[in-house]
């Protein structure tokens, strides 16, 4: 007849239940590698939203533009209504610089060829740009 001491895991048939420290580690360790991944995956993602906003309103910001150069005309496209200089732009909490070239008799006679470019900085530095253009033709 076996008999139970106190605060022995082992039943009557001798048998153990319960988990041993080396099964808990290896099971908290499988967690944090999973857990881990979880959140360098998370952070990817917030990366990839955030540039995916940022190019967003640059196509925004430049599409702006072209539309405004699509309302004035032909005769009215010039650099005096659209100055090549850099335009400091702001959307969304980012700000942005615009640029507007107009290149006339291009990519014939009376037609004016007009690029947009958006630069931004992004939080790595990394410098980004999009460039949207257009023929305006008279």
């Amino acid at each position: 007849m076996d008999r139970k001491t106190k605060g022995s895991s082992l039943t009557a048939t001798g048998v153990e239940h319960g988990f041993t420290l080396i099964e808990v580690l290896v099971t908290v360790l499988i967690l944090t590698i999973g857990l881990l991944g979880t959140a360098g995956l998370t952070m990817g993602i917030i990366r990839g939203n955030f540039f995916s906003k940022n190019i967003t309103s640059a196509t925004a910001i430049a599409q702006t533009q072209l539309d405004a150069v699509q309302r004035e005309g032909y005769a009215n496209t010039t650099t005096t209504t659209f100055p090549s200089s850099a335009q400091p732009v702001t959307m969304g909490g980012m700000s942005f610089s615009r640029t507007t070239t107009i290149t006339p008799n291009s990519p014939a006679a009376n037609m004016k060829t007009v690029a947009v470019t958006v630069n931004w900085n992004e939080a790595n530095n990394a410098a980004r740009s999009v460039i949207l253009q257009t023929i305006v033709a008279q």
